[in-house]
Order: structure tokens, then C-alpha cells, then sequence
């Protein structure tokens, strides 16, 4: 009975934290904690517990040899206990699962405890890549002005904890973005030029996974699709003005053949 009194003294009390090792892992993954003890052997008593925020319950229990693991039911039909070595076995470990775990480890001598705090971050989404708009530059050398045009695109993905996205050219970060609101979703913008040749790519990253999407530059940035969009003005009004010619030529053209048509008509008539 003292034990449990002692264990429920030191739960209350709670230990430091300073001490406790950092684990990270993955969704839907398996976590194994360590009691932190090489031998079992007699009378020892080991006490697993989970604190989230203020709330603190028991995980399981070895005593006397039997194993115990039904007090939570968040952690139903998922926790193991191994009898030789103590070790925790929680599967298919869920992100609110997140938090401090202690072993305290309990025999006829002394109190010993061991705290992880455990990080479970779900896997990272996959970046999307779009066009934003067309961005012209204006520089100006000496008495010269000269207009450069850039295909601005934009890269997005689904915020969540600890997510950050950057902008690659071959293998070297061209920017990075974080945001610690995870209520929007993290984007980042890359203007480059139309003639630019390197490879691009977006690589959206946490601390368990990492998920890229290269960058298709003909068919995001095609210089066909709108030239309005990317041209500079002088360039979309010649264009306008040979296209105007052209149909201007082809009307023309086929009223004449009309008129050659019409005449040879007549002529036939008369004969």
C-alpha cells in the first residue's frame, strides 16, 4: 500500500523534466520507451504514466510478475509490457499522444524514475505548385531601358506543428518559410526569368518526413499561354498589330478572289 502512496506523491509532486530524454515519431507508428534499468530481478515494481497538459493517468504496471496495461482506454489494445526488460510498447501512437512518459522503477531499496518527452508529428503533405502572375523588371543602364519579364509561381502546403517549406535550385535553398499559425496553409513565392534553365523544386519538411514536387517550368511558365500576361507592353502591341494585319491581308485576299469569281461569272454569261 505505501508504494502506491509513494508513486501517487510522486506523480503529484512530478518529477523534472530537464532530465528527460527527447523521443520523435511518426504517426501511426510503433514508440518504445526504455525504463532505464539493466535488471529485473526480485521484487520490482515498474509504473508507466502519460502527462499531457495537466492531466496525468497510468499507461501500465508490472507487479509481482503479472503485466497491467487497461487503465487508459485511449491506449486500448495497444500497449505492451515487456516482463524481462520493462520496456513500453505503445502502437499505432496517435499526434494528442504526444507528452511526457515516466517509468517509475520501485524495489525493497530504492526509487529510481525515467522520463521521455515524446513528439509525434503526423507525416507531412504534399507541396503544390501554381502560377501566381507575371512580374516585369525595369533597369535602367546609362540612357538605356531595358524591361525584364519573370514567371512569378507560388508553392503551398498544409501547415501543422513544426513545418517549414523552401525553394530549391538543383540542390541549393533559394528561400524558406515557417509559420507558427496553423490555421493557414504555408506558402512560398519564386519569380524566375523565362530563359532560366536550372531546376527548381519545393520540399515541404518536419521532423519526421519530408515530401518534394519539381517544378515544370514549360508548362507552368509556357511564354504561349498568355502573352498579356508576361510580355512587355511594346512586345503584346506589335504582336496585336501584326495579328490585325494578317486578318486585315486574309479579308482582302478573299474579297478580291470573290470579285475574279463574280467577274468570270459574267463573262461566261455573255458568250
Amino acid at each position: 500500500m505505501w508504494l502506491l502512496i509513494l508513486y501517487f506523491i510522486c506523480i503529484e509532486v512530478g518529477g523534472d523534466v530537464d532530465d528527460a530524454e527527447t523521443v520523435i515519431v511518426m504517426e501511426r507508428g510503433v514508440l518504445n520507451l526504455q525504463p532505464g534499468v539493466d535488471d529485473l530481478k526480485g521484487d520490482v515494481q515498474i509504473l508507466w504514466s502519460f502527462e499531457s497538459g495537466r492531466q496525468n493517468t497510468r499507461v501500465a504496471q508490472m507487479h509481482q510478475g503479472k503485466m497491467y496495461t487497461h487503465y487508459n482506454t485511449q491506449f486500448t489494445g495497444r500497449v505492451q509490457l515487456e516482463q524481462t526488460t520493462g520496456i513500453l510498447t505503445i502502437s499505432d501512437i496517435r499526434t494528442n499522444q504526444s507528452g511526457l512518459y515516466e517509468a517509475l522503477i520501485i524495489t525493497s531499496a530504492h526509487i529510481t524514475a525515467q522520463r521521455y518527452i515524446v513528439h509525434v508529428y503526423a507525416p507531412v503533405s504534399v507541396p503544390s505548385i501554381r502560377r501566381n502572375s507575371s512580374v516585369s523588371v525595369h533597369q535602367s543602364t546609362g540612357t538605356q531601358h531595358e524591361t525584364e519579364d519573370f514567371c512569378s509561381v507560388f508553392c503551398s502546403v498544409k501547415n501543422d506543428r513544426d513545418v517549414s517549406i523552401s525553394w530549391y535550385k538543383g540542390s541549393e535553398i533559394v528561400n524558406q518559410n515557417s509559420n507558427p499559425d496553423l490555421s493557414i496553409n504555408l506558402s512560398l513565392s519564386l519569380d524566375l526569368h523565362y530563359n532560366d534553365s536550372e531546376t527548381y523544386r519545393c520540399t515541404a519538411v518536419n521532423p519526421v518526413s519530408n515530401k518534394s514536387v519539381r517544378l515544370h517550368k514549360k508548362e507552368i511558365c509556357s511564354p504561349q499561354e498568355d502573352c498579356l500576361d508576361h510580355c512587355g507592353v511594346t512586345e503584346a502591341l506589335v504582336r496585336l498589330v501584326l495579328s490585325g494585319l494578317v486578318g486585315i491581308t486574309a479579308v482582302g485576299f478573299l474579297i478580291e478572289h470573290l470579285m475574279l469569281c463574280s467577274s468570270q461569272r459574267r463573262a461566261a454569261a455573255s458568250v
